[in-house]
């Protein structure tokens, strides 16, 4: 039971992100969760299919869904930082923000799964 709920405790983003990010936004940052958090299972699998749970150089001693988990995090922290501060911005412009910061994280949390 511990580990079902511990493989999809991200998905506990989207609500944050729907109730904290402004109505013009609201949209374009579910999508971004939504997108990130496909991409961190993807990512996770990758890993966990080569048997290397802690990374194929193993300097971390965290487990693939964990370092997933906190690298994404800390780039959905970073877009509701970036959003709040933001409420007047065109929807283009915030739409090339998170697709920005969607390769910031999907890069960053490649190379920290790895490790």
């Amino acid at each position: 039971m511990f580990e079902l709920i511990y493989h999809w405790v991200d998905l506990l983003w989207l609500p944050v992100v729907f109730f904290t990010v402004h109505k013009r936004h609201r949209w374009w940052a579910l999508g971004f969760v939504t997108v990130c958090i496909i991409t961190m299972h993807l990512e996770v699998e990758i890993i966990e299919s080569t048997s290397y749970n802690f990374g194929i150089i193993g300097l971390v001693h965290l487990k693939a869904q964990t370092r997933g988990l906190i690298v994404y995090s800390f780039f959905y922290i970073l877009l509701l930082v970036l959003a709040h501060f933001s409420p007047r911005t065109q929807g283009i412009v915030f739409m090339a923000t998170c697709l920005g910061i969607y390769f910031m994280a999907f890069s960053t949390s490649m190379v920290f799964m790895l490790l």
